[in-house]
């Protein structure tokens, strides 16, 4: 009798515990998901206006869902002959323009770049984001739209995306719009994994639980294009890729993605990878520009919760050239994959 007691009481300790974890990874889900992320009013994005030569013509294509994404194609006003087009996936929490000084890069080097907001995002429809399974959606819209458009058409393609835009790319090697290569910077395996190594980090039980749950609710909400896996996809990929990590990466956790998408490079002749020793997540910047861009968010958002005024002031004092300078090596690299595939 008492052992029956016992085992019930432990029955029902374990089945409290799975209900609040559950509870717990659905409001997270949702908190997370089901929302707009429109990028921070107060942050200096640039523009093409802001880069010499630079020109951006508006484009808009629809998702898979009938949203309308909005962006531009951009070139460079000198070059005459352009070498090819690059297909542009930004990361989470803001648009593509967060990344205008790395296409201004690509378009000096003679590329086409079609870059845009993906649902939910900055300037494109969607009332929510949606989740990160979305992503390989839109990429492959954008895909579609570059396959079809006349002034896009006739161009070969290369993918180019960071953090969420590189788990985007990888996962869209294989779609119905063929790609000559593609370059992935900081991108997660999973959506699943990377949020339980975000929420429990080496505490392998907890986040094996929250993995399990976000891939129940990614499958109800994507149905069969639900929890798409960049280890499974670069072994099926048969272009050249690009991979490249920050091994002090605490967004997107090195040791749960970096440290494996690399290692399955080594078997994979078609998967180059390249690791930056002393970079975080943002790999394609200078280490001073990282550091001095972590620092400033950070300062303000302490100062700005104790005195909300004065964020729009903080923000505007920030040195946005340096915080987006460009590492030469890494990006000299991703350009000459780009032509070495096109």
């Amino acid at each position: 009798m008492g052992w029956t007691i016992a085992a019930s009481i432990v029955g029902g300790v374990v089945f409290l515990l799975l209900a609040v974890m559950f509870f717990v990874a659905l409001v997270g889900y949702r908190k997370l998901f089901d929302r707009r992320y429109n990028g921070n009013s107060h942050v200096h994005y640039f523009t093409a206006d802001d880069f010499e030569g630079l020109q951006a013509e508006p484009i808009c294509f629809h998702s898979d869902r009938g949203d309308l994404l909005h962006g531009f194609i951009y070139r460079d006003a000198a070059v005459l002959s352009a070498r090819g087009l690059v297909v542009f996936s930004h990361g989470f929490g803001a648009g593509h323009q967060a990344y205008t000084t790395e296409i201004a890069t690509l378009a000096h080097a003679g590329f086409w770049v079609l870059a845009y907001d993906g649902t939910g995002c900055v300037s494109s429809e969607g009332k929510t984001f949606r989740g990160f399974d979305q992503g390989p959606l839109d990429f492959a819209a954008a895909l579609r739209f570059a396959s079809q458009d006349a002034r896009l058409k006739d161009f070969k393609r290369v993918a180019v995306g960071h953090s969420w835009g590189g788990f985007s790319v990888l996962n869209s090697l294989s779609g119905e719009v063929p790609v000559c290569g593609a370059v992935a910077m900081c991108g997660f395996v999973s959506c699943a994994g990377v949020m339980a190594q975000s929420v429990f980090g080496h505490i392998q039980p907890c986040a094996a639980l929250f993995s399990l749950y976000f891939r129940i609710f990614n499958r109800v909400r994507f149905g069969k294009d639900a929890n798409r896996n960049v280890l499974r996809s670069l072994r099926k990929a048969t272009v050249p890729v690009f991979v490249i990590y920050g091994k002090s990466d605490c967004v997107v956790p090195f040791y749960g993605n970096g440290k494996r998408v690399l290692r399955l490079a080594e078997d994979l002749p078609h998967v180059r990878g390249m690791l930056c020793e002393n970079k975080g997540h943002n790999v394609y910047l200078t280490e001073d520009a990282e550091r001095y861009m972590n620092e400033t968010f950070s300062s303000i958002s302490s100062q700005s919760k104790k005195q909300p005024q004065l964020a729009e002031e903080l923000y505007a004092k920030a040195d946005y050239r340096r915080m987006t300078q460009e590492d030469e090596g890494v990006m000299r690299a991703v350009v000459d994959f780009c032509l070495q595939v096109i």
